[in-house]
């Protein structure tokens, strides 16, 4: 699970809730200008109401250094900087899966959130599996204003997937890239996770990497383009810490049910001869298809299109990918 906390708020709030390498263990984040000590209590809902096992992570920030800085101008280095404050982590153990758990966050001196209910997802070899994939949602201000990049569908969106989890529809979320379109202004980020609040706080929220997460000039993303507005991908993986092998390598799997997730960022060099290329070689081939035999491929740019004004199909990604989806029997791909 994880938590963000908007530094300078009262009322906590942006709280996101991702599952982990395994079915039994998650991670919360949440950020504050103050750092409080025992900020976090979690309490499950069942007879007994234990505490939840946790280690806390190290304290992160995202700093101005740590934005990709060029010879060109950007707005994440420049005019777009906004400091998100701290950001916290802990790790949960023990959560069994298909279990509903209430928790609240806060501290004494801060005061608390109310009790939120969160539901992990099913245990990888179970059989039914409801979730909600989509991408390019950004955001849009709840009052019309002008804003940077809006998208305005984005509210409808996001009321209806909240209504499929608060009649308890829907296990699992994927959001596969082009996550809240900031493209450098900082700030946006933060109306993007308080938008997402009412779904990451209560079902597993899992992301893939988009070009407006990762791509600039000079950056070593594949395509060439000024699409994250200098942000290369550092607020992405700060906000949204995917269970992935190590910094800017925004690839992974993960099982729920009867499915294995093989997640991949199109951002970064997929060619045959690439590391990210020998892992989903390797990912893929190793799916027990007796434990899950739903094999589903995740990437942000469509390996097809029927979109006959604007095609983003890349021959060459097709021609390196498609052959490894059709050896291991890919059931679908979602972009």
């Amino acid at each position: 699970m994880r938590l963000t906390w908007v530094s300078g708020d009262k009322e906590p709030q942006q709280v996101r809730y991702g599952d982990g390498k395994t079915i039994t263990s998650a991670v919360t984040t949440f950020s504050q200008a103050d750092m409080c000590s025992e900020s976090t209590f979690y309490q499950e809902i069942s007879p007994g109401g234990a505490t939840l096992n946790r280690r806390y992570l190290p304290v992160v920030q995202i700093l101005p250094e740590d934005i990709f800085r060029s010879a060109l101008p950007s707005p994440a280095k420049d005019f777009g900087w906004h400091d998100p404050g701290y950001i916290h982590s802990a790790l949960m153990t023990g959560l069994k899966p298909s279990t509903a758990y209430s928790y609240r966050y806060g501290s004494n001196s801060v005061d608390w959130s109310e009790q939120i209910k969160f539901s992990t997802p099913p245990a990888g070899g179970s059989d039914e599996l409801k979730f909600i994939s989509f991408g390019d949602m950004g955001k849009t201000p709840l009052d019309a204003s002008e804003e940077h990049y809006i998208q305005p569908g984005a509210l409808s969106v996001i009321k209806a997937i909240a209504n499929e989890v608060s009649t308890n529809n829907v296990n699992s979320v994927f959001h596969i890239g082009d996550i809240s379109y900031a493209t450098g202004f900082l700030a946006e980020w933060d109306f993007f996770l308080h938008l997402i609040n009412p779904v990451a706080s209560r079902v597993s929220y899992m992301t893939a990497i988009g070009n407006h997460e990762r791509d600039y000039i000079d950056s070593g993303s594949v395509y060439i383009t000024p699409d994250s507005g200098g942000e290369c991908g550092v607020p992405y993986e700060t906000y949204f810490p995917m269970p992935t092998s190590a910094k800017d390598k925004p690839w992974y799997s993960i099982e729920q049910a009867s499915v294995h997730f093989t997640v991949i960022s199109t951002e970064h060099d997929w060619s045959i001869n690439s590391e990210q290329y020998a892992w989903m070689k390797k990912d893929m081939a190793s799916v027990n298809r007796q434990h899950t035999p739903w094999l589903i491929f995740m990437g942000h740019r469509p390996m097809y299109t029927s979109n006959n004004g604007f095609s983003s199909k890349d021959k060459n990604f097709i021609n390196a990918v498609e052959p490894l989806l059709l050896a291991n029997k890919a059931r679908t791909s979602n972009s």
